[in-house]
């Protein structure tokens, strides 16, 4: 049988590796086509797959896609080759596409466009309204009306999935494919430095001067005694300097660093005394390695109730004085690390294989 993953995220990698090892393992003819929008990050993740199978450049890019102009060029440009140039490999196959992101849409449009068996992985994720979350909402609806297996884990995911009337096969796994790939991490636990590791990247976020001003305000009140690192993502970064934010006094005692390997950056969340962010991917990781983590948003969709029992997370709200409260108080939020001896990836393709 031949499985075709369709991905460009640096997230999509992180999270369907676990699954195409598992499926190179279990001898089926995998294809990996690689759309290429976060070609520089992504490359360390590929030398994590195990075994025999055939990896496609979509198109030719060797620079992570960072801008507005930059993303629209590279959109055009692969769904010019879509229209214009037919994919036979697809036909008839399962072809798995991964999110939320642009490249989940385009990945969808490909397989659907050549007649392959769309499978979407963590679908029925929250909806707060169609432009709300922007472009995410509208993808996560969208390419869900359009799959032919809708992958899913738990009741809130698949509750939405019905809401919207998807025709597709809903198939249940029991938890999120992330915690296969932080097994696939060497973690090691270091001397205390007292890091603070900060990562912001949402479009609400980065694209609000007010939201990034406040972010800033609440930064410069950690305590001096703690070594903070912000890594920064291309849009940020940019958004930063379009704001005249990066040089501000208020960031003087923090360490502005360029995105580092997922393996690094994941050591470096396990062993910081806290973190904060506003991406879905990191506070999943944060949640399982259960490190302190203020997260930089008003709102979370959180149908994975993550926040809910024992958690290590905590919503800003963007409020000040929560967040100076959270300084004091974060190791009240410290949990034990979350593992089980189960296989989320491995459960996911299977009960694909199984509904065929």
């Amino acid at each position: 049988m031949n499985i075709l993953f369709v991905l460009g995220t640096k997230a999509q990698f992180i999270k369907t590796i676990p699954m195409i090892n598992y499926a190179i393992k279990n001898k089926y003819s995998v294809t990996v086509i690689d759309l290429k929008q976060h070609p520089e990050k992504t490359i360390s993740l590929i030398s994590k797959i195990n075994g025999e199978y055939s990896y496609l450049e979509f198109i030719k890019n060797k620079k992570d896609i960072g801008t507005y102009l930059g993303l629209l060029k590279w959109t055009l440009i692969i769904c010019l080759k879509i229209i214009f140039k037919k994919e036979k490999l697809f036909s008839n196959n399962l072809a798995i596409v991964h999110g939320d992101t642009l490249s989940t849409l385009l990945g969808a449009f490909l397989i659907r466009r050549n007649k392959g068996k769309l499978v979407l992985l963590e679908a029925g994720l929250g909806f707060p309204g169609m432009f709300k979350h922007f472009p995410e909402s509208f993808i996560r609806l969208y390419v869900a009306k359009f799959s032919h297996f809708l992958i899913a884990n738990g009741e809130d995911q698949i509750n939405q999935l019905k809401t919207w009337g998807v025709k597709g096969n809903i198939i249940e796994i029991s938890r999120n494919t992330i915690y296969d790939s932080l097994d696939l991490v060497g973690l090691e636990q270091t001397e205390n430095k007292r890091e603070v590791v900060i990562s912001i990247h949402r479009t609400e976020n980065i694209n609000s001067k007010d939201n990034m001003k406040s972010l800033i305000n609440v930064i410069s009140n950690i305590k001096d005694n703690y070594d903070v690192s912000w890594y920064l993502h291309i849009p940020t970064k940019n958004k930063l300097k379009s704001f005249n934010l990066i040089n501000s006094n208020k960031l003087k005692n923090v360490n502005l660093i360029d995105l580092v390997p997922y393996d690094e950056f994941l050591n470096k969340l396990y062993n910081s005394e806290f973190v904060i962010t506003d991406g879905d991917g990191v506070v999943e990781e944060c949640y399982i390695l259960g490190v302190p983590t203020l997260v930089w948003r008003y709102e979370h969709l959180d149908s994975n109730h993550l926040f809910s029992g024992d958690s290590s997370l905590l919503l800003s709200d963007f409020n000040f004085d929560k967040c100076l409260n959270f300084f004091q108080n974060y190791k009240n939020f410290k949990t034990d690390r979350k593992k089980d001896s189960s296989s989320p990836s491995k459960e996911a393709l299977d009960k694909l294989i199984n509904s065929i």
